[in-house]
């Protein structure tokens, strides 16, 4: 059972005067500088929904799931979980007295002639399926699971997710048998790597006692899962189970199938993206079918890879720069009588995953070169929205792409590898990303995307935190924004030589001049850049890169090294939990290019919506969640009131708009609390500055003619990233 926490309450705000100069020194009286009422403080736009119980409960249950689910995702989280294998409130008698879910109840006639053939593999079975028929009960004691939305530096491209549970079965030691039957229910003969689902619910009652009834989809959550480890401690109070699984959809991230077990070639004739994606696919096909000729395996897995349509897969490739990373080789062919020619090929090998493969094929995207601060400029000055439309933001974001993936069991058992046969989908998709992560030293922003942040949170002395229950800072005093130098750009590296001039833009500002109607005392948190040189790993490259791309992913997947890193412990919320990052890619690929319509329905309708107003929660798979942190504190006791007084000249320099990093959700014995981790947006205490690019000219790769600079403006010789895709 779960309770309320208010959080700190020293006081109340009384005898305000209504007036505010939001500019006025700060040593000046707090209270010429009070708020008329605390109903102006910031408000959550979208609150807990939690908030409506006066007390609730958690509801775990781990139950299997078929192929024909992992097909169609919305099957699983509209029905009934089936074939339970353990429930917090308990199994019940005739909960699985039913087997699998219709029209999928059996094994393929494949598995059935492999049962046939192995009596102790039949018993095996038979004392299963009777130990998952006695409906023994299972209880969750911890649940905690660390979600890393968005890109990250665990995985780059991709999301990242832990899970852990710890089960109690006071009589017996079954889980494991359960676990098998529950399998076998559905269509897996190897329980390993059959996949499973994890549901949270969420049921709550008011302060009579009586059951409050919420919207199901805003309460609960599902997560297709595969256990990966199983700890067991058998003592005198029971059976104490240790369990670790991962989302299902990152099963095909494992090494198993992300590295190519071959060198391959890929010499596409028409030389566009998706031509590359299905020749890489093919290739990758043709491994596992040799393995096969081999007798390493019975039946070869499948890959299947696509690029979504909406990220123009159509687009030509560019053999020179992917040839700067190291991706290229060529080969002169030559035929009897006739001239001789030069083919280009795209080369890999076993030592790149076939993630980093991706990702720096789709670096090379035209869509994603570099942009001018204009449009920078634009997606940050946008007047916000006056109201909650945590989905109208989309101006002030920069398409990108990151990676899901699935693996999808088939039905036929290889009797080699004593498992399941599987489809591993992989898909680039798009991905949102925040104008407001581009801010750099000079080049201020304003607050204006506060009118769509989905949540908000306050912590004010006053009453108004509901959810913050803890709040650490890291500043990190010394901190500098590294601007990448271009090493090459002064030596003679180049693939082609023309002798012409050519102009690019070097994604330097040419305006930083200080806003003037902003006091220079406001700006608290000054930001400062030192040129660097290239961090991302330069593995394969012949020559030199694009060093704006290589900064802008040095930036935003290493959150954690920026100026002002934030955990917050708050109160338990399912918008937090998400469900879209969980759910398996099912695209429809078509030679390369490929369309999910699966996905549209976890996402609330389309495919852009940040929040998900369907199921109140973030979508974590397109675009980093980003809130609104009010911090404020008192500044004095009143000695003729006795109370705090409160100024909105107190409101401390770290409020403002964060990025969420990464979220870990704690559910220890009815307690739900979750901790997030959050970056500061820099450079948002001011208007947004009036700047455009500054362009350099080039010969051979030689700068010729450097920027000319006012003198007026050049405060420093800073490089800022300007490489992110049309939004």
């Amino acid at each position: 059972m779960v309770g309320k926490y208010n959080g700190p309450d020293f006081g109340f705000v009384k005898n305000v005067k209504s007036r505010v100069d939001k500019y006025r020194n700060l040593d000046e009286s707090a209270s010429y500088a009070r708020k008329a009422s605390i109903k102006k403080l910031p408000l959550e736009p979208d609150p807990n929904v939690l908030h409506k119980f006066a007390s609730y409960n958690t509801i775990f249950t781990l139950s299997a799931l078929s192929t024909r689910e992992i097909r169609n995702p919305e099957t699983f989280f509209k029905g009934a979980p089936h074939d339970i294998i353990a429930r917090s409130s308990g199994i019940g008698g005739t909960a699985n007295r039913h087997e699998g879910p219709p029209s999928e109840q059996g094994f393929s006639e494949g598995i059935k002639a492999t049962l046939k053939k192995s009596k102790p593999l039949r018993d095996a079975l038979n004392k299963s399926t009777l130990e998952f028929l006695k409906n023994n009960d299972l209880y969750f004691k911890n649940v905690e699971m660390t979600s890393v939305p968005g890109l990250n530096d665990k995985r780059r491209l991709t999301s990242v997710t832990n899970l852990k549970m710890e089960l109690v079965e006071p009589s017996g030691l079954t889980l494991l048998e359960k676990v098998k039957a529950a399998a076998a229910n559905n269509g897996f003969l190897d329980h390993l790597d059959a996949p499973y689902l994890l549901t949270i619910e969420f049921k709550g009652f008011d302060n009579n006692g009586r059951e409050v009834q919420q919207n199901a989809n805003f309460t609960k959550r599902v997560i297709p899962i595969k256990l990966v480890t199983m700890d067991i401690d058998v003592n005198q109070g029971g059976s104490y189970y240790d369990i670790k699984a991962i989302p299902w959809n990152e099963f095909a991230l494992t090494n198993n199938f992300m590295y190519p077990r071959t060198s391959g070639t890929l010499s596409s004739t028409n030389r566009t993206f998706k031509a590359a994606i299905v020749e890489l696919q093919d290739i990758l096909n043709a491994q596992n079918e040799d393995e096969r000729v081999k007798t390493l395996n019975q039946y070869p897995d499948v890959y299947d890879i696509s690029i979504s349509k909406e990220l123009n897969p159509e687009a030509q490739l560019s053999y020179e720069l992917m040839g700067q990373a190291g991706m290229t080789q060529k080969k002169e062919i030559s035929a009897p009588g006739e001239e001789a020619f030069t083919m280009e090929y795209i080369k890999f090998h076993p030592s790149v995953s076939l993630l980093k493969m991706l990702e720096e094929l789709m670096k090379t995207h035209p869509d994603f070169g570099a942009k001018s601060f204009a449009e920078w400029e634009k997606a940050v000055s946008t007047p916000g929205s006056t109201t909650f439309d945590p989905n109208g933001a989309l101006s002030t974001y920069f398409k990108y792409f990151r990676i899901r993936t699935s693996i999808e069991p088939q039905t036929t058992f290889d009797e080699i590898r004593q498992t399941n046969s599987k489809i591993i989908r992989i898909v680039v998709e798009p991905f949102y990303i925040s104008a407001y992560n581009l801010a750099t030293a000079g080049i201020h922003q304003d607050k204006n995307y506060k009118g769509y942040v989905a949540k908000e949170y306050n912590y004010i002395f006053t009453g108004a935190n509901l959810d913050i229950q803890s709040l650490d800072i890291n500043y990190k005093v010394a901190y500098y924004t590294s601007r990448l130098k271009d090493l090459e750009a002064t030596e003679n590296r180049t693939f082609t030589q023309s002798n012409k001039d050519e102009t690019e833009e070097t994604g330097t500002p040419n305006n930083r001049k200080r806003p003037d109607d902003m006091p220079a005392h406001l700006n608290l948190l000054p930001l400062k850049s030192e040129a660097s040189v290239y961090q991302t790993s330069k593995s394969n490259r012949t020559g030199k890169a694009n060093a704006r791309i290589d900064q802008f992913f040095d930036a935003i997947t290493n959150p954690q090294a920026d100026m002002v890193v934030v955990n917050m412990n708050v109160l338990g919320d399912p918008a937090w939990l998400g469900v879209s990052q969980f759910v398996p890619a099912t695209p429809k690929n078509s030679n390369g290019s490929s369309q999910d319509n699966n996905i549209n329905f976890f996402l609330g309708g389309a495919r852009t919506n940040v929040w998900n107003p369907d199921l109140k929660c973030f979508n974590y798979d397109v675009a980093e969640p980003i809130i609104n942190l009010t911090f404020m504190v008192p500044q004095d006791f009143n000695d003729k009131t006795g109370v705090y007084e409160m100024s909105a000249a107190q409101q401390a320099v770290f409020s403002g708009l964060y990025r969420v990093t990464k979220v870990i959700h704690n559910f220890d014995e009815g307690k739900f609390t979750q901790n997030l981790t959050m970056v500061r947006f820099n450079n948002q205490d001011r208007k947004v500055t009036s700047t455009s690019n500054q362009k350099i000219t080039k010969k051979n790769g030689v700068v010729s003619k450097p920027v000319v600079s006012n003198p007026n403006e050049d405060r420093a010789n800073e490089i800022i990233s300007g490489t992110l895709g049309s939004s």
